[in-house]
């Protein structure tokens, strides 16, 4: 991997923050849906309440209030045991509406027997109860409702917030995967040309081998022909090489090849492609190159390998065939041309040059 800086940005600032503020959203939610169903049960509360009170004060005798006032009772002491940190409790323990003082007067006044206590005070105190229960279940209405909404603003825009950061995790991820995704298709076709270019060469001499001469060729070929311009080809073999190998061992043969190859690249022009293509066989594509100009080099070859220190201390000497192209010619043909040449020039003998066509004189 060769940048880690934008997925080291993402993992290491974009995600907690993602995370922090979808822990926050989640909790905020939590918190808002737990009020709202407070509120609801507190106002369901109130209604029952001022609904028993009514039933209540509509009883002639204390027998057929008995059940209103139990359920009053239960639901009284449900509002008293709203504790302080609920966000309800100002409003039910107001001392301006005075609600738990009214609610526990009209149930100790129902509770009485007999008519020590005469329907008007029964009537006037539900009507006080029923005040205070209007006044509570206006200010639930205003003051929590108005909390709820100022949670569920901060909600949204944790949301928002959320959905933003996604966005961002997403195209930072993106755009990393993307550049990845780039490097590696460009190391597959960097390998790729790598291996291409490994199989088409010899690992001894490092020389493209009889696949590529035939690619290159057919190239040539057609540019020959159609500029109308000259093209050699000089196809070498290494006179007694299977001797030399049995002589002198492998290894040497290896560095007699390798030695034989250098030496002939380094004094090819520009423009001329050098191949191996077989054990001891070599073939030289000379374009803009006539016959005596092939021959000329046949000659320079021949000179170096009796110049050079290793080559001539075993008197190592080639075969050398030569055939220009026509207009008729392909790969193949020129092939065969310059294979006939070069078995011309094994007959005539170690260091001899054929030319395809020519007399042996």
């Amino acid at each position: 991997m060769k940048n880690h800086e934008p997925i080291g940005i993402h993992r290491v600032i974009i995600l907690p923050i993602l995370f922090l503020l979808a822990i926050s959203a989640f909790f905020l939610f939590h918190t808002t849906v737990v009020e709202q169903q407070r509120l609801k049960t507190v106002k369901q509360c109130l209604e029952d309440i001022r609904s028993d009170a009514y039933r209540i004060a509509g009883k002639e005798t204390s027998s057929q209030k008995s059940y209103e006032t139990g359920r009053l009772t239960s639901l009284i002491e449900k509002l008293k045991g709203i504790k302080e940190d609920n966000p309800f409790y100002g409003i039910i323990n107001s001392k301006e509406l005075n609600l738990i003082d009214s609610a526990d007067s009209f149930l100790k006044a129902s509770m009485q027997r007999g008519s020590t206590l005469p329907n008007q005070s029964l009537s006037g105190l539900t009507q006080s109860l029923d005040k205070a229960i209007s006044g509570a279940l206006i200010n639930l209405n205003d003051e929590p409702r108005a909390s709820i909404r100022s949670k569920v603003k901060i909600e949204y825009s944790l949301i928002i917030l959320v959905c933003i950061f996604i966005l961002i995790q997403y195209f930072v991820v993106q755009s990393y995967m993307k550049e990845r995704l780039q490097e590696q298709h460009q190391e597959h076709e960097e390998s790729h040309a790598l291996i291409k270019k490994l199989t088409e060469r010899d690992s001894l001499t490092n020389l493209p081998g009889r696949k590529k001469f035939y690619t290159e060729a057919d190239r040539e070929i057609a540019a020959a022909t159609r500029y109308k311009s000259d093209l050699a080809l000089v196809k070498m073999d290494i006179h007694g090489f299977k001797e030399i190998n049995q002589k002198h061992g492998q290894k040497a043969g290896d560095k007699i090849l390798s030695r034989f190859a250098r030496l002939v690249r380094k004094n090819l022009r520009r423009p001329d492609s050098f191949f191996r293509v077989g054990g001891d066989k070599f073939i030289i594509l000379a374009p803009h190159t006539t016959i005596e100009n092939a021959k000329h080099l046949s000659e320079k070859i021949n000179k170096l390998l009796k110049n050079d220190k290793m080559t001539s201390a075993i008197h190592l000497a080639i075969n050398i065939g030569i055939a220009s192209c026509d207009k008729v010619d392909t790969s193949e043909t020129l092939m065969k041309k310059v294979a006939t040449a070069l078995k011309s020039s094994k007959i005539r003998g170690a260091g001899a040059v054929a030319i395809y066509g020519q007399s042996e004189n």
